[in-house]
């Protein structure tokens, strides 16, 4: 090869030398041009000498001062840049590598731009540092492309790349946003390790191996309307995910720290976990550093169910405090697994587990609504106006649905709250029938919907202790009503005939000597056995009568509410 020795430089030879060096060299000439630092000058007398087709070209340890422009350039052999060093833009626009292209620990102090170019054998860019842009558009790799521990301080754009034999990015930085978008990723794509400082952006990919992680990511990391083939079991620790109208074809399991996942649209044709990982992930026997989201909380949340077909949906330890429901299909198959945290009421309503689209549509200043009512309630932030919140209706058939996927879980103590929810809409829509509306009225406020034992509890003592009352007052006859005998006295020898009569109670008196011991003891037993069905035999007030009637009746019921809303809780 000419150029042998590496310490000759050419950029100091005199012009009538240097022609006398590239004077060897023909259109596709094999170059070895390790060490030698280039000008712009120098290289594009390099260029014109091969006429911009290299054969195997060695610029190993070279070192460009100026631009470091290749445009259009071929490489039929090898292409060596092994640890070169690129003070200003590196240029290779469209270029053609038919041989491996080694860029192994190269510096590129400012942009490295290889936009269109062709990458026919495999792509080694291992530990190479790029201080400004990495720009790889519509770039194609038909073999594999290695990226392992490169470092990446500008924006990483691979949009419109083809990775026909995958991709390796293990343990890669990126400071700044990189760019993926309507990427192709022929075989795996290893992410194993990679660190986004800022977002990762993956919308209208097509993945047809696996995406290996764990993957850490600062800020969003976007999968929108991608397409995934491959079962694959991604980890992923990142301040939000989208998977907007991503189309699932295969089983998947998310491994989630912090991120809050927004599934709005999304395709599920087969079962996707969703679960949450509680420790920071493993790689190459370390820990993958969480430097972005430290402090953050990294239990992970669901965003947007609308439009999901949920049926083959499990989540697991993952918050749906915030999650709207609404529009969702087959929300009763929805698979709960382990604690699923969800949002409550503001004090002082009835603690309980609530969709956030209650909060959303309670916050609402309706007409005839006080603010009192709307208080402590969260607001969507995407919904104010009232003819976009979702209201009764749509909110009891959500609650309908979930209470549903609870009990076929068998977590029915689980979905007593879903009950009292879906109770609460059909109680508040002013289009619920006035009479159904009384019952409910009544219904929650005796008992809770049957669920609140302690409110069941204090409706029989209060109902009992008014009974006692009225059985003192108008209930309870005077003391030992005398007993009359009546009959006729017949003829010497006859038998005689006398009829017993007891005088119906009576009540008289004023109302200040009814409030005696013994006229709230006898009051106490008469409504003690009303409770459980029994007759006290005690003699009654025909008004004392009608009460015990009404007290056998509703007693009871209370009794059993309470019995009914401590079973709800406890029931296997």
């Amino acid at each position: 090869m000419p150029w042998e020795s590496y310490d000759r430089c050419l950029a100091h030879l005199e012009p009538e030398e240097r022609r006398q060096a590239l004077a060897v060299l023909s259109p596709g000439a094999a170059v070895d041009c390790r060490g030698v630092p280039f000008t712009r000058e120098l290289l594009e007398e390099l260029k014109a000498t091969v006429g911009n087709t290299f054969g195997e070209a060695d610029f190993g340890r070279a070192r460009f001062l100026d631009r470091a422009d290749f445009t259009g350039v071929t490489f039929n052999g090898e292409a060596f840049f092994w640890c070169v060093q690129f003070s200003d833009d590196a240029l290779f626009y469209e270029v053609t590598f038919n041989g491996e292209a080694v860029f192994e620990e190269a510096v590129f102090e400012q942009a490295g731009a290889f936009e269109h170019a062709d990458f026919l054998s495999s792509a080694w860019f291992q530990d190479t540092l790029f201080a400004g842009d990495a720009d790889f558009e519509h770039a194609r790799f038909a073999s594999g492309a290695l990226f392992s521990r490169a470092q990446m301080f500008g924006g990483a754009v691979f949009n419109g790349v083809t990775f026909t034999d995958g991709i390796v990015f293990v343990s890669v930085q990126v400071e700044e946003t990189a760019w993926f978008t309507e990427a192709t990723f022929g075989r795996d794509a290893v992410f194993a390790g990679a660190r986004f400082k800022d977002s990762a952006h993956l919308p209208d990919t097509m993945f047809t191996g696996p995406l290996v992680g764990p993957i850490v990511c600062g800020g969003i990391l976007d999968l929108s309307r991608a397409v995934l083939t491959c079962p694959i079991r991604i980890r992923i620790a990142a301040a939000q995910v989208l998977l907007e109208a991503a189309q699932i074809n295969t089983a998947l399991t998310l491994d989630v720290r912090y991120a809050d996942i927004n599934l709005l649209d999304a395709v599920l044709s087969q079962p996707v976990a969703i679960n949450f990982h509680p420790r920071p992930f493993p790689f190459n026997d370390t820990l993958v550093p969480e430097d972005p989201l430290t402090g953050q909380d990294p239990q992970p949340s669901v965003a947007m169910l609308a439009g999901v077909d949920v049926a083959f949906l499990a989540v697991s330890r993952v918050d749906l405090s915030a999650c709207l429901f609404t529009g969702a299909h087959h929300l009763d198959q929805l698979r709960f697994e382990g604690h699923i945290p969800f949002d409550e009421p503001p004090a002082p309503w009835t603690r309980r587990r609530t969709v956030a689209e209650e909060h959303h549509w309670r916050a609402l200043p309706l007409p005839g609504r006080r603010p009192a009512h709307t208080r402590g309630w969260q607001p969507g932030p995407d919904h104010p106006d009232p003819a976009t919140t979702p209201g009764p209706k749509e909110l009891a058939a959500t609650y309908r649905q979930l209470r549903k996927a609870l009990e076929d879980g068998k977590n029915e103590p689980g979905a007593a709250d879903f009950y009292y929810g879906e109770m609460e809409m059909r109680r508040l829509d002013h289009d619920t029938p006035f009479g159904e509306r009384i019952l409910l009225n009544a219904y929650w406020l005796v008992s809770g919907y049957g669920l609140r034992a302690s409110r069941a509890m204090v409706a029989l003592g209060v109902a009992m202790a008014l009974t006692v009352l009225l059985m003192m007052l108008w209930g309870l006859p005077n003391p030992k009503p005398q007993q009359t005998a009546s009959g006729t006295m017949p003829a010497p020898g006859s038998r005689i005939h006398l009829v017993i009569d007891k005088s119906d109670p009576t009540l008289s008196g004023p109302l200040s000597q009814r409030w005696t011991a013994d006229r709230a003891k006898k009051a106490g037993r008469v409504v003690l056995n009303s409770v459980v069905f029994r007759s006290s035999d005690q003699d009654l007030t025909t008004v004392g009568t009608w009460i015990e009637m009404f007290s056998r009746f509703s007693e009871p019921v209370l009794l059993g509410l309470a019995a009914l809303a401590a079973r709800g809780r406890i029931k296997r």
